[in-house]
């Protein structure tokens, strides 16, 4: 495959991946914590129900960012597939003509292993119920995956 169309798909692939971890940022981790603080926020009664309240958003907030020790392995993954992604764009920004074919090929490479191995992790930490609110990233990187990386996560 011509090496200006591989760069292409590599990009529009780490593109939905950023896009996705974005729109559950926004929308499972502040959006949703934030509906669910306000109204008990409203509803404290005195320094110490706030002081717990806002102790208890921070903890929820905390887990769905992934950062307990539960998620360290998910969210490695995470971080090394935006890792690839920072790697990609510096390739990008110096032109195709500068890009050497076996950067991107092994990019493409960590890419599909990284995110097969990241949507098995999703996979199974969704079905088990570990972390139901992982549910719409799973999802949203499953409609992004390749044919041949969603077979090997077993779907």
């Amino acid at each position: 495959m011509h090496l200006a169309r591989r760069m292409f798909l590599l990009r529009m692939r780490l593109l939905h991946f950023v896009s996705s971890l974005n729109t559950y940022i926004i929308t499972r981790i502040l959006h949703s914590t934030v509906l669910e603080f306000v109204p008990r926020l409203e509803g404290a009664q005195n320094l110490q129900q706030l002081i717990d309240i806002h102790e208890q958003y921070v903890r929820s907030t905390h887990e769905r960012c992934l950062l307990h020790e539960q998620a360290s392995i998910m969210r490695e993954a995470i971080m090394k597939v935006l890792d690839l992604a920072l790697q990609f764009a510096m390739c990008w920004q110096m032109g195709l003509s500068t890009v050497r074919v076996e950067v991107i090929t092994r990019v493409e490479k960590d890419v599909r292993n990284f995110l097969s191995f990241l949507l098995t992790l999703l996979i199974k930490a969704t079905s088990r119920g570990s972390f139901p609110h992982l549910e719409s990233l799973m999802l949203a990187l499953l409609a992004g995956a390749e044919t041949d990386g969603v077979r090997q996560c077993g779907v």
